[in-house]
């Protein structure tokens, strides 16, 4: 068993967003040596982002910091001026890939674009996530998450009743287009194996999240027909789908394609499958209140989340209850598969994090702290580049 699948890879991440360190992560956790050029001054902008320990803002604590950069390196380092370009640029001659998420051009302007650099190293991979890519109308344009949860459809078919629409929770965005630059520049590396040539990987979190299908692009494409948000009613269970309360929460209700007969089965009397509201399904719409309030909710009113969700299971109903962040740690499926891994951070002390969602049976994902910032100048710059006197270049403030 080896170390790790991709450890024979060395990743420079000069990225400041989510989307890039959750890209990067995915390097880390299998095993690359990942680094992170951070600027001298100031750190990546990542480490600004909360919540932090004890509410106090903190460089070194931030939860995605401590999150999406476990297992990477960190080195400060000022590219902007020549001693640093200098340094970076020997960095990249021995990279397999380079990670960036600057303003398109920007890296270009200082002379480290794809095109400078692959003349330094034409077997490198240049990988840039930006909001809107690299090319077209809005290349320039500024965003944020909810920038584009409304560029990409996401937001308008979560609008409820005509109210103002809801965007997705947290930063579903940038995780979405984390994977697919991650999967994208490990196409790029797969076609080096056969042309021994890099190239320039443009992704657009935009276009991630548009063709993820939360706003079903392919369902209008193929029916013309664009989705229409739920009525508020169906905020909670009605008509036998839905959310529904429980004893102790709530439950996903999704009965599936001819599951009125399960549903019934599982209520307690197979019977009711021939009643008008469980065979006309239009019916049951029109008379949801009274649907739930007769056959729905003295059921569910009288029973715990896992009792019905694991009555609906053994029947082929893909049914679901709703967990809270609190109670994912202590989930049983999730403790039995290990998912959340315990690590010991020298600043922000002990912490549970997410594991991988993927198991490899030969070279496991390996979870570890996250780096200080510029905590791994030396042994970055003496194992890769060979410089074993730092000072002078602290002293410029290259370092």
């Amino acid at each position: 068993m080896s170390d790790g699948a991709l450890d024979d890879l060395l990743i420079l991440d000069l990225c400041h967003g989510l989307a890039g360190a959750y890209c990067t992560k995915w390097f880390a956790d299998l095993g690359a040596n990942v680094v992170m050029v951070e600027p001298a001054d100031k750190g990546a902008s990542i480490r600004d982002i909360g919540p932090f320990k004890n509410d106090e803002p903190n460089q070194e604590t931030g939860a995605s910091h401590l999150y999406l950069n476990g297992g990477k390196k960190s080195i400060s380092l000022s590219f902007e001026n020549d001693e640093g370009k200098s340094l970076l640029n020997k960095l990249i001659a021995k990279a397999d890939i380079l990670v960036e998420d600057e303003a398109p051009g920007r890296l270009g302007n200082l002379g480290l674009g794809f095109e400078d650099v692959c003349t330094l190293n034409d077997k490198l991979i240049y990988l840039s996530i930006t909001p809107f890519g690299q090319t077209g109308p809005y290349r320039d344009y500024p965003s944020t998450e909810l920038t584009l949860a409304a560029f990409s459809g996401t937001l308008a078919v979560r609008a409820v009743n005509g109210k103002r629409p809801i965007r997705m929770g947290g930063y579903q965005g940038m995780y979405i287009g984390g994977r697919i630059a991650f999967l994208s520049a490990m196409g790029a590396l797969l076609q080096r194996d056969v042309t021994e040539e890099g190239q320039h990987v443009d992704v657009s979190l935009l276009e991630a999240i548009a063709g993820n299908d939360m706003a079903a692009p392919t369902t209008y494409s193929y029916t013309g027909i664009a989705q229409v948000p739920l009525p508020s009613a169906n905020a909670r269970g009605r008509g036998g789908a839905g959310r529904y309360p429980c004893k102790d929460g709530f439950v996903d209700v999704l009965p599936g394609i001819g599951g009125l007969k399960k549903l019934a089965a599982m209520l307690g009397d197979p019977g009711l499958a021939e009643h008008e509201l469980f065979k006309n399904h239009a019916l049951r719409a029109e008379k949801a209140e009274e649907f739930d309030a007769e056959f729905m909710e003295p059921f569910f009113s009288t029973r715990t989340r896992a009792e019905i969700v694991e009555a609906a299971q053994a029947k082929g109903m893909p049914f679901s209850y709703v967990l809270t962040p609190d109670e994912l740690p202590s989930e049983p499926h999730l403790v039995e598969r290990e998912f959340f891994v315990d690590i010991e951070h020298p600043i922000a002390g002990k912490l549970a994090v997410p594991g991988s969602p993927a198991r490899l049976s030969e070279t496991p994902p390996h979870l570890s702290v996250a780096p200080q910032a510029g905590e791994s100048n030396e042994t970055v710059l003496s194992e890769l580049l060979g410089l074993t006197d730092l000072s002078s270049l602290e002293n410029q403030g290259v370092l």
